[in-house]
């Protein structure tokens, strides 16, 4: 018997890897509660040179495809998305044609998204695409992409935004406030909010994230080595790859902390629950952010954050419920943030409570009111 649904495929970098299984978890979560509704594919592209280095642990499914995306690094970004759109086509546009899809959703607004509309005409199917924060912050400040990105709009039928900040973004480039849906992400509340035992014995404010610059991790690294001495029995938890570890070190022994510090690496997401649990305080000081997971995830756990005001964060952190707000790339506004949060007693009910409202069910329904327009 031939199935109802309309099937399905999502084009999106962000999306778990075999060599970086924690990588983008939230879309996964994200998409997998859309199987119920439709015949659902994934594709994810790879820049080449991972693809090559890491060959030999692909493993492609009929639902789940890897596909090696060759661009020329640093030169010519103008034109990624021609250079996605041939590398989808010479790869998997077979693949893709059998799938007889109804409706293309790109998760990253470039190249992505201006990729998959062009692939939506040739297949003659509905486009939808998904933003998340950079992909509109960093690279709709360049004239040819946001040109391309406005030019994707008008095609798509609707576009999903994870914050009310991002939206006014896209409206300010020119993409039309009433194709643009705010759809928090969500959080899986049973998984965050049942207690798990203590890992680590000591106090500790903790990161989760990959270690890059744009996260704050130097300036907080910096502003917990201000405050250290008046917290004595405090310690700093790194959790996240990235390649800033050798660096993060140096910096840690230079500021005499090093032996405070901790970088456990990469942290599978079903222990991200005990780790946020019991950390005094959940720290993320990005420079630019939509809404990040890790908040949500922190505040499900009922744990205090703290986090920069950009993006969509003042949307979902409440100060006074939830934790402190900073500007960002100012080591002594995280050292001042981390006194307040770590001075104040906070009601984890309270948080727990306020977090309920980002669900992956109401998600959920709210994405699927989208991609039936």
């Amino acid at each position: 018997m031939k199935s109802k649904k309309e099937n399905l495929t999502i084009i999106s970098n962000l999306y778990p890897l075999p060599w970086e299984p924690n990588r983008a978890t939230f879309n996964k979560q994200q998409f997998a509660q859309l199987e119920e509704n439709y015949n659902l594919n994934v594709l994810v592209p790879v820049a080449f040179n991972d693809w090559f280095k890491h060959r030999n642990e692909i493993i492609q499914s009929t639902k789940l495809r890897y596909v090696p995306y060759f661009y020329l690094p640093k030169l010519g970004r103008r034109f990624y998305s021609a250079f996605l759109f041939l590398s989808i086509l010479c790869h998997s546009g077979l693949w893709l044609k059998r799938k007889k899809n109804h409706i293309l959703l790109a998760s990253w607004a470039f190249p992505e998204a201006i990729a998959t509309s062009w692939l939506s005409k040739l297949f003659r199917c509905k486009f939808f695409f998904k933003v998340h924060g950079s992909d509109i912050n960093f690279h709709g400040t360049f004239p040819a992409r946001a040109k391309q990105i406005v030019a994707a709009s008008k095609h798509a039928k609707g576009i999903l935004s994870v914050s009310q900040a991002l939206k006014n973004n896209m409206i300010a480039m020119g993409v039309e406030s009433n194709k643009i849906e705010v759809i928090y992400n969500g959080v899986n509340h049973q998984r965050f909010g049942e207690r798990q035992p203590r890992k680590i014995a000591d106090d500790y404010v903790l990161f989760v994230g990959n270690l890059k610059v744009t996260k704050g991790v130097f300036e907080l690294l910096e502003g917990f080595a201000i405050i250290a001495e008046q917290f004595p029995d405090l310690n700093l938890v790194f959790a996240g790859p990235g390649g800033l570890l050798h660096q993060l070190t140096a910096k840690a022994k230079q500021l005499t902390i090093e032996n405070r510090v901790t970088f456990l690496g990469s942290v599978d997401h079903e222990e991200l629950p005990a780790l946020m649990q019991h950390a005094s305080v959940v720290a993320l000081p990005s420079y630019s952010e939509g809404v990040p997971n890790v908040l949500l995830e922190s505040m499900a756990c009922g744990t205090p954050v703290l986090a920069t005001d950009v993006g969509g964060i003042p949307e979902v952190v409440i100060e006074n419920i939830c934790g402190q707000l900073i500007p960002p790339k100012d080591c002594d506004a995280v050292a001042s943030g981390l006194k307040i949060v770590l001075s104040k007693r906070w009601s984890k009910n309270e948080i727990i409570a306020h977090s309920q409202q980002f669900s992956w069910y109401k998600n959920k329904q709210q994405l699927i009111a989208l991609l039936t327009k």
